[in-house]
């Protein structure tokens, strides 16, 4: 029901922004996606009470991550938007290592970082058990629309959005770097996106710019390079983007064929870039696989409004009005 303004393809999703200027998603898949919840409750014994929730002030929280370092209380694991469902309620899980648990699910150890064991011990000084709940994605062939990045989603509307990153070395199966741009110069990297396991990922965080350079347009490569084009027709590559820092460290300037030349849009490749000046010169800088900056720019024949680069290198173009 709403209009795209513009559009982003990975593999099976869509990234959209629409007509109310925020960012929409479309996962084209048919592999259900469900996840599941976890919770450790801890206890400890001691003389007068014998096992209960009273811990020493060295000890995890009462519900816990397994390793102890998150909290994770039954009541404040909530869904991470509203294209999650809850499949069932919380409840134990009964069997550790092969061995059948009791009803009340509890294992035994002499202390919280020592292995568990199914059977009470003379010197069994705590004990937990597991709480499962599992979720599943609801938003598969529909749009789900993501929250905006503020209350008031019209104080901060998106403008562009672009994805890539799928080929980064090392990076896990379903990765996607999904970047955005507001009205106001904001860029924006969406955290946790993972079509596998996680499609619309967690939330947005902010990237520095330098000053003077707010950007208007981003683009991605297959690689995870990142460029981003300026309102005053700078073009600027991000640097140090691995699968460890999927955002990077530092700018660079990439600069102009030639002085005085600014651009209008810009689309990165797998291994080159393509550019359109502001008088719709078309420019191409060969060398991405082998530095962020690429190594000169070569003028195309022909002129157009905007150039789109795909994964396999295929490029398309929309021609100016005048042009046949």
């Amino acid at each position: 029901e709403l209009r795209v303004k513009r559009i982003s393809c990975c593999s099976t999703a869509l990234w959209a922004i629409c007509g109310d200027h925020q960012v929409h998603l479309r996962l084209e898949s048919e592999i259900p996606i469900r996840i599941r919840e976890e919770s450790y409750e801890n206890q400890r014994w001691n003389p007068l009470d014998g096992f209960s929730n009273k811990l020493l002030p060295t000890d995890r929280p009462c519900y816990s991550s397994q390793d102890g370092l998150t909290e994770r209380d039954l009541k404040r694991v909530n869904l991470p938007s509203t294209a999650w469902v809850w499949d069932d309620q919380w409840h134990l899980e009964l069997l550790h290592e092969g061995q059948h648990l009791e009803a009340e699910g509890w294992m035994y150890s002499v202390d919280f970082p020592r292995a568990y064991s199914a059977a009470k011990a003379w010197n069994s000084c705590v004990r937990r058990r597991k709480w499962v709940r599992n979720r599943r994605y609801n938003g598969l062939r529909t749009w789900v629309s993501l929250s905006p990045i503020v209350l008031n989603d019209m104080m901060e509307p998106f403008i562009d959005i672009a994805t890539g990153g799928s080929e980064i070395p090392g990076a896990v199966a379903g990765f996607v770097a999904v970047w955005a741009v507001t009205i106001n110069g904001l860029l924006l990297y969406r955290e946790g996106v993972n079509l596998l396991t996680c499609p619309d990922g967690s939330n947005w965080r902010k990237i520095e710019t330098p000053q003077g350079c707010e950007p208007c347009q981003v683009s991605v490569g297959p690689q995870g390079v990142v460029w981003i084009l300026a309102w005053n027709g700078q073009l600027l590559t991000r640097n140090g983007i691995t699968w460890n820092c999927e955002t990077g460290v530092s700018w660079y300037e990439v600069p102009p064929p030639f002085k005085g030349i600014s651009f209008n849009h810009i689309s990165v490749g797998p291994t080159s870039s393509w550019a359109v000046s502001r008088d719709n010169e078309v420019w191409l800088r060969k060398g991405l696989d082998s530095s962020i900056l690429g190594s000169s720019w070569t003028a195309m024949i022909g002129q157009m409004n905007l150039v789109f680069t795909g994964s396999d290198s295929q490029v398309c173009g929309l021609l100016i009005q005048d042009q046949k």
